[in-house]
């Protein structure tokens, strides 16, 4: 059964990547508008190209199960965004607190407190921003979330954590840079006729003018 879920906004503009400037801009509107409720963690995520290998068998590849070790850094406020990313290429910053949105991201069905993440990825090569399940009757639709692409796919598929039904987007298929919106364990949003299109419209304003491009809705979830 499926524990977490992040819903992703993927650039449109294939070679789009912010400034430094514009990522600090953006995360510090989501926290001024309590998209991310009350004061966040701060967490940068540099890439080394190193991996952790571990005896277990990775299902999807056959091989011995390999993680990407990555340098982490911690930042103390929001004013330190800029200045941490402005020698970087590849990086994922994340914003994250514990709390009662204000702003919800994604419409859920929980009263309670919950986690809320809000991360931008850039990357200095197309990564893929697809998530087809193993099990998704579809055949090979190409590398797993994150993965580098040889190809550029223009459509993004995606599984229905619900029924693992696949999901079509276009220009949703790889990217140098996206944003996602992580909810706690166990919290989905519902796809009415299987349309991604569900986060507030009110963000995706906020991130169109921060950015100064367009979005396309994903999601990705294990």
């Amino acid at each position: 059964m499926a524990e977490q879920y992040a819903h992703t906004l993927i650039a449109k503009q294939k070679e789009f990547i912010p400034s430094p400037s514009q990522i600090e801009q953006f995360l510090s509107v989501m926290v001024s508008q309590n998209v991310v409720p009350t004061i966040p963690s701060i967490a940068l995520r540099i890439p080394t190209g190193r991996f952790r290998e571990y005896p277990h068998i990775d299902p999807f590849t056959g091989q011995k199960m390999r993680v990407k070790i990555k340098d982490r850094k911690k930042l103390e406020n929001l004013g330190e965004i800029a200045k941490a990313l402005e020698s970087l290429t590849e990086y994922e910053l994340e914003v994250a607190a514990v709390g009662r949105p204000k702003l919800s991201p994604i419409p859920i069905e929980f009263s309670e407190s919950y986690h809320v993440g809000v991360t931008c990825f850039v990357y200095s090569a197309y990564r893929s921003t697809s998530d087809l399940h193993d099990d998704a009757d579809g055949g090979d639709k190409g590398p797993r979330y994150k993965e580098p692409c040889l190809e550029l796919p223009k459509v993004g598929f995606f599984s229905n954590p619900h029924n693992g039904e696949i999901l079509k987007v276009s220009d949703a298929g790889y990217a140098r840079f996206w944003v996602q919106f992580e909810l706690g364990k166990f919290l989905f949003p519902e796809f009415k006729n299987g349309n991604l299109d569900v986060l507030n419209p009110q963000i995706i304003t906020e991130a169109e003018t921060a950015f100064g491009i367009k979005f396309v809705q994903g999601c990705y979830w294990d």
